[in-house]
């Protein structure tokens, strides 16, 4: 007998019908993908998501009247198991670090391909950070910053730094590695010293350049 594999839930955000359509099509076309409510605005997506509990949800962060930052802070405050990934036609590097800072753990272009959309979909639910490859190629192309090598890290250092990258808080790092709050601060502090890194968007782009956001 074929096992049929579970589905994840999936809540679709969009103020374009057409563009909500075409998604919703996308994913619905998959065994393992289902879509439990769409919304075209802020307050709709929030009511939505309180009714539905998605695995994921995917945005666009350009609503009319809505601060796209702003509301993936609000999801991540109110629903920490959520994953975000952002769907835009913004292509700057600038916005992608804003949204992964806010708590997103994917960056999507509109134009992308339907494949690309599914895969960028199944990569969060995995517990990865997905970047669209357009602006991939852009963070990793621009000006190096020389930082010290990895080698000047514990192990323990670098865990804390892939998850951090990754997007999760401080307490959530802390459950996954069963350490204190504190101790992982120390961890994530020493490690930023000794690579010279001050910001999240800066530990995100070292991760990628050290292959760790795909592990």
């Amino acid at each position: 007998m074929v096992q049929v594999p579970p589905c994840r839930r999936v809540f679709l955000v969009d103020d374009h019908p057409v563009v909500l359509a075409g998604v919703k099509s996308m994913v619905e076309a998959q065994r393992d993908l289902k879509v439990v409510g769409v919304a075209g605005d802020a307050e709709s997506a929030i009511n939505g998501i309180r009714e539905t509990d998605p695995h994921v949800v995917v945005m666009d962060v350009s609503l009319p009247g809505t601060n796209g930052i702003a509301l993936v802070e609000r999801l991540r405050q109110e629903f920490p198991q959520l994953s975000a990934l952002a769907l835009t036609v913004h292509e700057e590097s600038a916005y992608v670090h804003q949204l992964l800072q806010a708590g997103a753990r994917g960056f999507i272009l509109k134009r992308s391909a339907a494949e690309e959309l599914i895969h960028a979909i199944r990569s969060v639910l995995a517990g990865g950070i997905y970047i669209d490859p357009t602006i991939a190629a852009k963070i990793l192309s621009a000006p190096k910053v020389p930082v010290a090598s990895a080698e000047t890290l514990s192990e323990r250092e670098i865990s804390v730094i892939k998850l951090v990258a990754k997007g999760y808080s401080n307490k959530e790092v802390s459950a996954q590695l069963s350490l204190s709050v504190k101790t992982i601060e120390t961890y994530r502090a020493r490690a930023a010293e000794k690579l010279g890194l001050r910001t999240r968007a800066a530990l995100v782009r070292y991760a990628t350049l050290e292959g760790w956001m795909v592990e």
